[in-house]
């Protein structure tokens, strides 16, 4: 039986499995061991490596966190990179066998690589 920090701090890859990936840094998870959150443990151990700096694109790792805590930060750098899609499709004669909604739907997942910047945005009220 492997120690519990081996089991908190090592993910096992074997011949057809790969075990220990789950995140298991909470209280009471393990008797006798004290995983309660503490700010000062996190600022000691939490630190971002840069990777790779361009001017439009950053690659770095993030160590000590939490695998779940660093998704969230991903969703959130996701959510702030401005996108654009198609939204309105006005289809005259669709003599396709793909039917109209169908298509609007497909031209709306198309990406779109383009400088946001150079187009302006709509607000609410237009």
């Amino acid at each position: 039986m492997a120690t519990i920090e081996e089991m908190r701090s090592r993910v096992c890859m074997q011949e057809y499995v790969v075990t220990n990936t789950r995140s298991t840094d909470y209280p009471g998870n393990y008797a006798g061991y004290d995983d309660s959150y503490s700010q000062e443990q996190f600022e000691k151990n939490f630190r971002i490596n840069v990777v790779n700096m361009e001017r439009d694109e950053m690659q770095f790792d993030m160590v000590g966190i939490n695998a779940a805590v660093a998704n969230g930060f991903r969703r959130i750098l996701l959510a702030e990179v401005p996108t654009m899609a198609i939204e309105k499709v006005f289809i005259v004669n669709n003599t396709s066998i793909i039917q109209d909604e169908i298509l609007a739907h497909r031209l709306g997942l198309i990406p779109l690589f383009v400088d946001p910047r150079l187009f302006e945005f709509r607000t609410n009220t237009d």
